[in-house]
Formats: structure tokens, sequence, C-alpha cells
């Protein structure tokens, strides 16, 4: 039955970014309330919490280069390092549990390469349950999940594991391939 939820929303967001596939705007607001909507169907709260999420769930998927339906966990406390996306978009919703979102502005180097890359942060914006974050393509951000448990959806534009993205280090001030 929750299958049936997931293709849905697949389907409407899927719809949403036929009509406008460049305007993250409109991502970040009707993607959040598609999935608030999904979140709210009877059932899928529960089974989304009782799924494994030592790594990544792929919900959905569009092959390598279309719409990712992502469920990410964190059972213990961890903070990630800043990365980017690549050319893709993300949007991240906040399922249950918090998640610190720290987005950076570039100081050296040039936007989406590998090479020096001095950050400055630029915004730190906390999520909670029912709350989204937009992050257009090349955007500097890391998270961090502070108290333990969190569940969040990702979507993405394209599949992250077949795009170029980047890492960053902030010790070293650099910028490398993922």
């Amino acid at each position: 039955m929750v299958q049936m939820y997931v293709d849905r929303l697949a389907d409407e967001l899927t719809k949403s970014l036929d009509k406008s596939p460049n305007s993250g705007g409109l991502m970040s607001e009707e993607g959040t309330a598609l999935v608030t909507k999904f979140v709210q169907e009877p059932g899928v709260r529960e089974w989304l919490n009782g799924l494994d999420v030592l790594q990544k769930v792929r919900l959905w998927g569009a092959g390598k280069d279309g719409l990712q339906i992502l469920l990410h966990g964190a059972e213990t406390a961890k903070k990630g390092g800043p990365h980017d996306h690549g050319s893709s978009w993300a949007l991240y919703y906040q399922v249950t549990g918090i998640t610190v979102m720290t987005t950076y502005r570039r100081m050296t180097g040039l936007d989406g390469e590998p090479g020096e890359a001095d950050l400055e942060v630029s915004g730190v914006q906390e999520l909670t349950p029912g709350n989204a974050m937009y992050f257009g393509p090349n955007v500097i951000h890391s998270t961090e999940h502070p108290s333990p448990p969190a569940r969040w959806i990702r979507l993405t534009g394209v599949d992250l594991d077949h795009a170029t993205r980047l890492r960053f280090s902030l010790e070293r001030k650099e910028a490398v391939l993922d």
C-alpha cells in the first residue's frame, strides 16, 4: 500500500518538473508540499521510520538522469563535510529529528571545479520535521544531525551516484572530485 503513495509522489513530482524543469523555487514550494502530503498518508511515517537507514534507501528512481527519491537517516550523532551535488538540484525534507544545514560561499577557486577552495559560512538553518530546504546546482552545504534519531527525504534531479560532485576540505582549503 505504501508503494502506491511512493509512486503517486514520483508521478506528481515528475509532472511538476515537466511543467518547469529549471525553476528551483517551484520545486522548493511544490516539492515540499508534495512530500508533506506523502508523509501524512496513512502508514507512511511509520514505514519510513522502520526502514534500515545504515545506507541511503532509494524509494524511487528514474534512471541515472532523472528524479530520485531517497530516504536517509542517522541513528547516532554525525556531521558531514561540505559538498555540492554538481549540476543537480536537491530538496531535503525533514521527517523526524533535526538536521542542521550549513551553506558556504566559495571565496577562492572556480565554482563547480576542483582546486583551491577557501569557504566562508553563508548561513545555518535548523530543519525540523515538516520543513525542507532547497539547494540549486553547485550549492556548497554540509549536514549535521546533533540529536538522533533523524530521518529525511532527499529529492534530486539526477542519481548522484553517477554525477560529478565536489567534496571540500576546510582544513586544506581545497575541493576534490567525489
